[in-house]
């Protein structure tokens, strides 16, 4: 007898967006670097930040599932390319670098966990986020973090 399939969170993700996750800075890294006292943002902010701004980028929803999948996979996939150039420049940093690289591409990654949870939670709804879109006001969160 086979056992059903159980998706744990890590499976639940985009393939390649785990690669990324798995080459990518995470926070401790970017502590040793900059020290304790460095402020950046805690996760849930920045993944937040990323539900936000794509559900902002995302009209006219197809109500199909495939269509819908292509839809969201064509907005997601710019934003999955630009973060996996990110990562991959980084082996290409001097190490006297400022560490600015570093930064921006954890706060990437960390949007772009955020984009993906919008486009699954797109991806699954039946709600019609254009009417919601309407009634709410899209506006970018802008930090300057280095």
């Amino acid at each position: 007898m086979r056992l059903p399939f159980i998706s744990t969170t890590s499976h639940a993700s985009h393939p390649l967006l785990e690669k990324i996750i798995m080459l990518a800075p995470d926070r401790t890294c970017i502590s040793k670097f900059f020290g304790p006292e460095y402020f950046l943002p805690v996760e849930v902010q920045l993944q937040q930040n990323g539900y936000d701004l794509f559900e902002c980028m995302i009209t006219g929803l197809p109500v199909h599932h495939q269509a819908r999948g292509d839809y969201l996979e064509a907005h997601f996939r710019p934003l999955l390319d630009a973060t996996l150039d990110m990562v991959m420049a980084l082996q290409h940093v001097s190490a006297c670098t400022s560490g600015t690289e570093y930064v921006q591409t954890y706060i990437a990654v960390q949007n772009l966990i955020g984009a993906q949870k919008a486009a699954m939670a797109m991806y699954c709804s039946t709600y019609n986020y254009e009417k919601n879109l309407l009634n709410r006001e899209c506006s970018l969160k802008i930090f300057s973090y280095a």
